[in-house]
């Protein structure tokens, strides 16, 4: 499904600021030849993951990110963000893993004391499919999460979710209901072509292959979904199966792969910041995000960095 509802004769920008012509939804993907956003999950987690997105967008290709609303560095994720209006922020969504913005009194069940949801995926999953109780609860946290984004940033273009549990079933009705409501125009679906990142990586690969069967499912639920309520979603996307584990030659040969459409490239980049050293392996993905040879790969392939914002207005 490529990112519709654009009109024949509209845009989209390149690198450089052009403009390429963009047909309608049953022409777009031939229109458009090869679009890519690049994102960067975690805005404001932290003050080194800020870093490591500022440096991606100001040096690099990162074209967006989302933004982790009650985040410990979430207030200086918010300055960034004035300071850059070409970066493309939305929602990262978290229900796992991070703290809530409604906080223990009102979450009493579902966060412990400090406000934070459990750390086990699959505990938290399983509460949340069998607890009607649960689900009201994180009905109104979604909807707080939603409503502060929209307060600190102004705008919302998109909507992913941290460890992608915006696409488990019992997160994604409400969530699509919400985005309709509030009329947030994009989501990511977390599919990935798992034969194309097998083919130029094979570490992992039992993870690999059951991450592809599990999200093969939630996506193609949460594309229905999506289509129904004329939310947009991009073609392809590709992070999912490498997270971690990501390198240039891995990227390079992504970008010769590339499919006609519109392609999300994401990533979990963190830089220095004068305390802790976050893992190398965020600070190597900032090194690939600001590598030229991955830029020089993007123009000989015909690619045009875009975002959803871009994408979204036509």
């Amino acid at each position: 499904m490529t990112l519709s509802g654009a009109t024949a004769g509209s845009a989209l920008p390149n690198s450089s600021g052009d403009y390429v012509a963009y047909g309608g939804a049953a022409k777009a993907s031939r229109a458009i030849g090869r679009a890519v956003i690049v994102t960067a999950d975690d805005f404001g987690a932290s003050l080194e993951t800020n870093a490591g997105i500022l440096r991606a967008h100001r040096d690099g290709i990162l074209t967006a990110t989302s933004l982790m609303v009650a985040g410990a560095a979430r207030d200086e994720a918010v300055e960034i963000a004035r300071d850059c209006p070409n970066l493309d922020v939305g929602l990262h969504l978290v229900v796992c893993m991070g703290a809530s913005v409604m906080g223990a009194e009102r979450l009493r069940g579902i966060v412990d004391s400090a406000g934070h949801f459990g750390d086990n995926p699959v505990a938290c999953g399983m509460r949340y499919f069998f607890s009607r109780r649960a689900r009201m609860l994180l009905r109104d946290e979604i909807r707080a999460q939603i409503e502060t984004h929209l307060r600190l940033i102004g705008r919302l273009s998109h909507i992913d979710g941290h460890l992608n549990f915006h696409v488990h079933p019992a997160i994604a009705d409400m969530l699509v209901e919400l985005c309709a409501e509030y009329r947030v125009p994009a989501m990511r679906i977390p599919r990935e072509r798992v034969l194309t990142t097998l083919r130029l990586a094979r570490d992992h690969l039992s993870r690999k292959l059951v991450e592809a069967v599990i999200f093969r499912s939630l996506s193609r639920r949460t594309r229905r979904m999506l289509s129904a309520h004329g939310i947009r979603t991009t073609d392809w996307l590709f992070g999912l199966h490498q997270t971690g584990n990501l390198s240039a030659a891995y990227l390079l040969g992504v970008i010769r792969r590339l499919p006609a459409g519109v392609t999300e490239l994401y990533f979990h980049p963190a830089a220095d910041a004068g305390g802790a050293s976050p893992p190398i392996a965020a600070q190597r993905e900032v090194e690939i995000l600001t590598d030229s040879t991955v830029r020089a790969a993007l123009e000989r392939a015909g690619a045009r960095l875009t975002n959803f914002a871009e994408l979204v207005r036509f």
